[in-house]
């Protein structure tokens, strides 16, 4: 009887910090574009600069939460085969569900507020 290779919580964890970043950008994203079309709607013209200071105010903890997951990625090393790097990256997507939902929950709230 032989024992099946066990998932590392540790490359779940890196593999994880790259799905949080993917949602952080993705309601910077929707926040810069509900901020640009409430804008336009008011004023009838394009916010000045287009508000890129969301973005640019967004993007750098992505790129932090992204760099901490290729770090922890590195020195973790890689998965023994295919099927449990596959398995690691789904248990990464499980673990940043409820993150990535308070996030865009969050954008959500500022949205309807600044209506």
């Amino acid at each position: 009887m032989s024992i099946a290779p066990r998932t590392s919580h540790i490359r779940v964890f890196g593999k994880s910090m790259f799905t949080l970043s993917a949602g952080w950008l993705v309601s910077v994203t929707w926040l810069w574009y509900s901020e640009f079309h409430l804008y336009l709607f008011r004023h009838g013209t394009p916010p000045p600069g287009y508000d890129v200071g969301t973005v640019l105010g967004g993007i750098p903890p992505a790129l932090l939460l992204a760099l901490g997951g290729w770090i922890i990625r590195r020195l973790a090393g890689p998965a023994s085969s295919s099927s449990i790097e596959s398995r690691e990256w789904w248990y990464a997507f499980l673990w940043s569900v409820i993150p990535n939902a308070l996030l865009v929950a969050t954008v959500w709230v500022m949205i309807q507020e600044a209506r």
